[in-house]
């Protein structure tokens, strides 16, 4: 298990973050930066944010888990409330950054940021060098396409298996190559990958590499693998979190030809007030 959990702000996310803000501050072009955010993004930017000394905002959805939200003001980030849609979610950030005149950093669809989330391949490559796949939950897509990219082209013979909860439907716009989507979010008990559209620059990355590697579960099976992790492993993810386990545990390791296999642990910003 590749324990993103135990990382700054509880998440892989401050890697891609760190990463974006630390290019701004080199190439002289922010004073600040703002995003949107459920959470996670949010936290990991903030505390970048902090770490060089820049100011953050950040536009969170009014449903977010009142505990991401109160971490990403204890790492310094002004908030500001919008709709729980992406036209919402986008339209405000743009709204502050033409106010503030701070700097955009797109939760996963920042060349930048994908970068950042692709150390998580190299540290893979690196600490298990006989692994033969790895399991990963997809949200957005800036983790999935940075890990993906990195070992593929360095690790060609390790596979990547995503897997997305139900109602998101990537299996079928990775196999047709046509993303099209008709709403914002997936309702799922997986708080950090309810976003339904992956990003545009992340779509052709996970198209080319893991169009036939995409595994669907239901609540019901995040649930178990949630519950599994907890008792068997002590370790308190979020919800996300278990969607890697959801998935090997629905598919059959050895039909697979796999015998050592990664999963990534997204997360650790439990929201107390629901525990399902």
């Amino acid at each position: 298990m590749k324990c993103e959990h135990l990382q700054k702000t509880g998440s892989f996310k401050s890697r891609g973050a760190l990463n974006a803000v630390q290019k701004l501050k080199d190439e002289g072009l922010a004073t600040g930066v703002v995003t949107h955010s459920s959470g996670n993004h949010g936290q990991g930017l903030a505390w970048a944010a902090a770490q060089s000394g820049l100011r953050c905002c950040v536009a969170v959805p009014r449903n977010a888990p009142p505990s991401k939200m109160e971490a990403m003001k204890g790492y310094g980030a002004k908030l500001e409330l919008c709709d729980a849609t992406h036209i919402s979610r986008v339209e405000t950030c743009a709204r502050l950054a033409n106010e503030l005149g701070f700097h955009i950093v797109e939760p996963f669809d920042d060349p930048n940021v994908i970068c950042g989330q692709g150390t998580i391949g190299a540290e893979i490559v690196e600490q298990i060098p006989d692994a033969d796949a790895v399991f990963l939950a997809v949200g957005g897509g800036g983790m999935a396409s940075g890990v993906t990219s990195y070992i593929t082209e360095v690790r060609p013979d390790i596979k990547v298996f995503l897997v997305e909860p139900e109602g998101k439907g990537l299996a079928g716009y990775l196999a047709s190559g046509v993303l099209h989507v008709e709403h914002d979010v997936v309702d799922t008990i997986a708080d950090g990958i309810r976003v339904l559209k992956v990003g545009e620059n992340c779509f052709p990355i996970l198209q080319k590499a893991c169009s036939d590697k995409v595994i669907t579960v239901s609540d019901d099976e995040i649930r178990s693998a949630l519950k599994l992790i907890w008792t068997r492993t002590k370790q308190r993810v979020e919800p996300s979190a278990a969607v890697p386990l959801a998935g090997l545990l629905k598919v059959s390791p050895s039909k697979l030809g796999l015998n050592k296999v990664v999963l990534i642990l997204c997360g650790g910003n439990v929201d107390l007030d629901f525990i399902p």
